[in-house]
């Protein structure tokens, strides 16, 4: 398997910056920079960022869909109350949502022991921007595994989670609290949302979910791309 690590994406502004100044400096500009040692070094550095956003331009990353996990019932307490998170993704945002709980169940909260969450009564809306990819693992074409991309927030995200448990009801679908994402996904089998939460900035995320919670489950609509667009190419149709 190939591993591509890679720095955060504004690098390509300074990339552009850097590269364009060197041009500009002309035939004379480029013979000083070829006896300074420091200016070298820097040149290397330039060299070898861009090679690597040359080739984090030739994949392409993007989903959407729905994922499927069963939460435990609370007449029985099997796992057979389904859940469905919707999600979507790209190079720069991702999404996930649940909507709604048509029938009651026992959440396993970090803070509070389990709890019953009423049916009708649970929602969930992660939004994540300023997404940088920080890892693309390429499968090199084993049929036992697929391409993965790992993207982390250059930001807060925003969470916003409400549920209601023995009358009272947790959390606002108005006023978010703030987390830190990581994405995880993996092409055609899997998107994982993973977040991070502080007590003292998200104190009602943190006593349901706990410092680190990864909601995933099984892709039941929808599709995750994580292909070299050269492979995509190659697939279309031709006359």
């Amino acid at each position: 398997m190939q591993i591509h690590n890679v720095e955060k994406q504004n690098r390509r502004d300074f990339i552009k910056y850097a590269v364009g100044g060197v041009v500009g400096l002309g035939i004379g500009g480029v013979g000083y920079l070829s006896s300074s040692s420091s200016n070298r070094e820097l040149q290397n550095d330039i060299n070898v960022l861009k090679i690597q956003v040359e080739d984090l331009d030739a994949w392409i990353m993007y989903g959407g869909g729905s994922n499927l996990k069963y939460m435990p019932n609370v007449t029985t307490r099997e796992q057979n109350i389904p859940i469905t998170e919707v999600f979507y993704f790209d190079q720069n945002k991702a999404i996930c949502r649940v909507e709604n709980n048509r029938e009651a169940f026992i959440m396993p909260t970090y803070a509070m022991g389990e709890v019953t969450i009423e049916k009708n009564s649970f929602f969930m809306l992660m939004e994540a921007d300023e997404l940088s990819v920080t890892k693309i693992i390429e499968s090199d074409k084993s049929p036992d595994l697929a391409n993965t991309v790992i993207l982390t927030g250059n930001a807060d995200g925003n969470c916003f989670t409400e549920a209601e448990a023995g009358g009272h009801i947790y959390g606002s679908r108005t006023k978010p609290e703030p987390f830190k994402s990581e994405i995880i996904a993996v092409d055609g089998k899997s998107f994982a949302f993973t977040a991070y939460f502080k007590e003292n900035e998200a104190p009602i995320n943190y006593a349901i979910f706990g410092p680190k919670f990864t909601f995933t489950g099984e892709l039941k609509t929808g599709t995750v791309r994580v292909k070299r667009i050269n492979e995509i190419i190659s697939q279309l149709p031709k006359e």
